[in-house]
């Protein structure tokens, strides 16, 4: 059976963009468009990991997350943002439970790669 993922953005081609890529890695993709659409999803359905906007409108990202891995710490969430890296908004991220960082921007090839190895490490970490 393959791997369950949300995809939670505001943007609807960008949510589209990672549905495509995943579905065709093999990986069943549902998507949300807010943090509170997230919240409901992942109480109703057991998802293998999640990718989480940082900037949503209504409940953030960072916000989303902290709940997310309060409700469910095993879950694995990689965030995924088009505005760069900042050093607070990581560390917070970081402390909350966050898998990884995965940039909108980057190459088709690296998003996977990096999508990959952020589960194959959290998978492993939860594990031990």
């Amino acid at each position: 059976m393959s791997s369950k993922i949300l995809v939670v953005d505001d943007e609807a081609p960008v949510r589209d963009m990672f549905k495509e890529l995943l579905k065709k890695q093999g990986y069943q993709v549902f998507t949300v468009a807010t943090g509170e659409e997230a919240l409901e999803a992942v109480a109703k359905e057991d998802f293998d990991a999640v990718l989480l906007d940082v900037k949503l409108t209504g409940i953030s990202g960072l916000e989303t997350l902290k709940i997310i891995k309060e409700r469910k710490p095993e879950l694995i969430v990689i965030m995924i943002t088009g505005f760069g890296y900042d050093d607070e908004l990581v560390t917070k991220s970081n402390e909350y439970g966050c898998s990884g960082y995965i940039g909108k921007n980057a190459d088709i090839s690296q998003i996977i790669h990096c999508f990959k190895c952020f589960i194959k490490e959290a998978k492993e970490k939860n594990n031990k």
